[in-house]
């Protein structure tokens, strides 16, 4: 019977406000996320895997004791969004990276022709191409085969003691530094995927514009498209073993970016 008191103080208010702002933040995260905002699981797993999260992380943030609890509901609600919104701003951070590759999948499918057959994504609920749903399944893998994840949770867990709980975000220096250095890595991404099969295709319409001038009676247009497209097939198999070893370096480097920004 001596226990009963300690086991009645785990239901305590105190104890389920802390609970549900842990829950609100990561159910933010999980929201914008790399894979876990795109990946087509019913919504009651996604929620039942950030209550375990929130459960597994609760004892962790709790012993930190840097928080400020709200006093009555009307800040409980205002804590509510900020805190959702403080994990959707990490998982949108993180998403960049993905971003950055669908960008490269754009940029090649311009240079090759392909920008025409956009279709809606489900993943994402927006249109791209093929090329760009492509790159962006290749390094949703690479995402989760090489463990960067693991740097998304560390950042999650990092964000209580550089944004702790009921305290307005005041983001310093620092922070904001961190921010715009992962930003500008989202286009090097795209950029370092997209420029060795940009480069050769740039160099073919160069070509075909040079035969187009020495025989001008041949339909230019008909023989480019498809040879464009053959090329930059090509080039995504030949290079598909290089592109997998580059953005796992990318990947491990942008998600220990962001695990060290609120360092």
């Amino acid at each position: 019977m001596s226990q009963a008191p300690n086991l009645l103080n785990l239901l305590s208010p105190y104890n389920i406000v802390v609970f549900m702002l842990i829950f609100t933040r990561i159910s933010g995260l999980f929201q914008s996320a790399p894979f876990f905002s795109t990946i087509q699981a019913p919504i009651m797993t996604k929620i039942w895997f950030a209550g375990i999260i929130a459960f597994i992380l609760y004892p962790i943030i709790y012993t930190q004791k840097n928080f400020i609890l709200p006093k009555d509901t009307p800040e409980f609600i205002i804590l509510i969004a900020m805190e959702f919104l403080i994990g959707y701003l990490i998982g949108f951070v993180a998403n960049l990276m993905i971003e950055g590759v669908r960008m490269s999948g754009s940029i090649l499918s311009i240079q090759m022709g392909l920008s025409m057959s956009e279709a809606l994504d489900p993943a994402t609920g927006v249109n791209s191409t093929e090329i760009s749903r492509l790159y962006v399944y290749l390094a949703t893998l690479i995402f989760l085969a090489s463990g960067a994840y693991q740097f998304l949770f560390a950042a999650f867990l990092n964000s209580f003691q550089g944004i702790p709980m009921g305290i307005f975000p005041l983001f310093d220096t620092n922070i904001i530094n961190s921010l715009m250095q992962i930003f500008s890595q989202c286009f090097k991404i795209a950029f370092g995927v997209a420029f060795p099969i940009f480069s050769v295709l740039l160099i073919s319409d160069v070509l075909l514009g040079m035969m187009s001038k020495m025989m001008p009676q041949m339909n230019i247009y008909m023989v480019a498209i498809p040879v464009k497209i053959y090329i930059g097939l090509f080039l995504m198999l030949a290079f598909l073993s290089a592109t997998n070893i580059y953005l796992q370096g990318v990947i491990k480097n942008y998600m220990h970016a962001i695990a060290a920004m609120f360092t």
